[in-house]
């Protein structure tokens, strides 16, 4: 059931991110949603949930885009897995901590794609990834006070 509402969620976040926040774009970059789940549900569940998070919303945006299947499934996937062990080693409900671990895991889901894109033959140039890598963990990070309280609260909700 939680892999079904995330799905939608997932969806509902992509659709999201590619309409409305196709308009709200700084320096050439728009916030990954479905990446910024990623790290919140890993933070909050573990490295076994990140990945199938990861991995699960990473094969929604590439079935959407339709282009080089698994690519982004296999970064968010890493993602997940890689944010997924601070979990208990983290307090998460320190304000800073999603802010930092986003922000780190950004950087790196920008560099794992490039390193990826250029191993499956579309190369992408050096220069654009310098050009986008800060602004778009900065962007990615900027939107923490107004996502992670919710997505927190609502992964732990208990009946």
């Amino acid at each position: 059931m939680r892999y079904l509402v995330l799905s939608l969620l997932g969806f509902f976040a992509l659709i999201l991110q590619s309409t409305i926040l196709n308009e709200f774009t700084i320096a050439g970059v728009k916030p990954d949603l479905l990446l910024i789940f990623t790290v919140y549900f890993a933070l909050i569940k573990g490295p076994g949930e990140g990945a199938g998070a990861g991995f699960l919303l990473g094969l929604i945006e590439d079935l959407y885009s339709a282009k080089y299947i698994g690519l982004n499934a296999l970064c968010k996937l890493i993602i997940g897995i890689l944010v997924g062990f601070l979990e208990k080693r983290l307090y998460k409900e320190n304000f800073f901590v999603p802010m930092m671990a986003l922000f780190v895991a950004s950087l790196l889901h920008t560099f794992l794609y490039f390193v990826f894109s250029n191993f499956v033959g579309y190369p992408i140039p050096i220069v654009f990834l310098a050009k986008i890598i800060l602004p778009f963990a900065l962007y990615n990070t900027c939107l923490t006070p107004f996502i992670y309280g919710l997505f927190y609260k609502a992964c732990t909700y208990k009946n």
